[in-house]
């Protein structure tokens, strides 16, 4: 077969959950907001990390045992410990602790890296995004997101990249790039090339963001809920506390306590706020668990099949220009290209065509098995042939 699954797995489905969720979303902020405000934007981003308590608890109930150290974590606090008999069990235990506190310093230290980290990718859309920039959402906004998150999954999680990896992330290049030229005519000249600049740094910042999350999970073995709970915690906090001195000491830099005077005028709003919040929670969740259980660049799967279908949309809505027939034709045939791409560039499929099967996961695999299975049917061979030289010796 020329083309083939990598491996299939029910947690193949969790690169769907950002797309669905955020489309729902569109929908239900429109319900109850009259009048949004970048802080107040923010806010609700960080707020609905809150719900991640949800799922924690679950787990909490399921394992009984959340709060105990991990089995990786005491392992390796053992391997730090000095192997000479000359300490005694006192000095063993303290050094464990010494080790655990130092861990957990070093984690609130990357927590807190990651909490300003957030704070700003969303202070630098307030800063700096325009709506002259939407149209080029859809191919340089896409091209700077794959070459941001390839390039920083490389250079801090030491991602490998192979043939397959570099030949699929050039056709996408390339397709997005055509669509660049195909949105020009509907992009006013002065923005092309500062989207160029803010589509950059917009992605640097969200993916400096997702992939430093990412080796703060594994590196300190933290499960996405509990990671979401203290970022959306801690940040939420922060952003009430500035706020509330905000709006008694000047209003104009203040924005969550008037976004919920402009939008929660009844009890009916405070429940669309809630599940607002709550669907945000799931997409927000969809993110984190595809970088926790996959890469940083899986996600871009779930932002092609969520950007198709806001393109679609609004092309519906509009149906001219940018979103024109023949727009819809040729962005359609482009998706599907690049989202065949992204997933043959992640290994959800695999191209057994010119040798681009050759370092997937699957293959290397496949050959370390079959290198095991000749080692050790050579070893078998050779105590076979052992107690024959030992009886010729006697013999003689």
């Amino acid at each position: 077969m020329w083309i083939e699954f990598s491996e299939f797995n029910l947690k193949i489905l969790i690169l769907l959950i950002f797309p669905v969720s955020k489309r729902v979303q569109d929908y239900t902020k429109k319900a109850y907001l009259v009048k949004d405000h970048q802080l107040f934007k923010t806010f609700r981003y960080f707020a609905s990390y809150v719900f991640a308590f949800i799922p924690l608890l679950i787990m909490k109930y399921r394992t009984k045992n959340i709060e105990e150290p991990n089995q990786e974590v005491k392992k390796e606090s053992e391997e730090v410990l000095p192997r000479s008999g000359s300490f005694s069990t006192n000095e063993i235990t303290e050094l464990k602790k010494r080790h655990l506190r130092k861990r957990k310093i070093k984690s609130l230290i990357f927590l807190g890296i990651l909490c300003v980290n957030g704070l700003f990718c969303y202070f630098y859309r307030y800063l700096f995004e325009q709506p002259q920039f939407s149209i080029a959402k859809q191919s340089i906004g896409i091209f700077f997101e794959i070459f941001d998150y390839v390039g920083l999954s490389y250079f801090i999680l030491k991602q490998k990249l192979y043939k397959h990896n570099f030949v699929f992330a050039g056709i996408i290049a390339l397709v997005v790039f055509i669509l660049f030229l195909i949105s020009i005519p509907d992009m006013e000249s002065g923005y092309i090339f500062t989207s160029f600049v803010y589509y950059f740094f917009f992605s640097m910042l969200f993916g400096i963001y997702d992939v430093l999350g990412k080796l703060y999970m594994v590196k300190f073995f933290i499960s996405p809920y509990l990671f979401m709970f203290l970022i959306g915690s801690i940040n939420s906090i922060l952003l009430l506390i500035y706020d509330f001195f905000a709006y008694f000491i000047n209003p104009d830099v203040s924005g969550i306590i008037i976004g919920f005077q402009n939008n929660i005028l009844s009890v009916g709003d405070v429940f669309l706020f809630i599940l607002d919040l709550m669907v945000q929670c799931i997409w927000n969740l969809g993110i984190w668990l595809t970088v926790y259980y996959f890469t940083p660049c899986h996600y871009f799967i779930s932002e092609y099949i969520s950007e198709y279908v806001y393109y679609m949309i609004t092309a519906v809505e509009k149906n001219e220009g940018f979103y024109s027939t023949v727009n819809i034709v040729i962005f359609s045939i482009s998706y599907f290209i690049n989202f065949l791409c992204g997933l043959f560039f992640n290994e959800v499929l695999i191209l057994n065509l010119f040798g681009l099967d050759y370092n997937t996961k699957k293959r290397i695999e496949e050959r370390l098995q079959k290198e095991y299975e000749e080692t050790d049917k050579a070893n078998k061979m050779l105590e076979m042939d052992a107690p024959k030289e030992e009886d010729d010796e006697e013999n003689n």
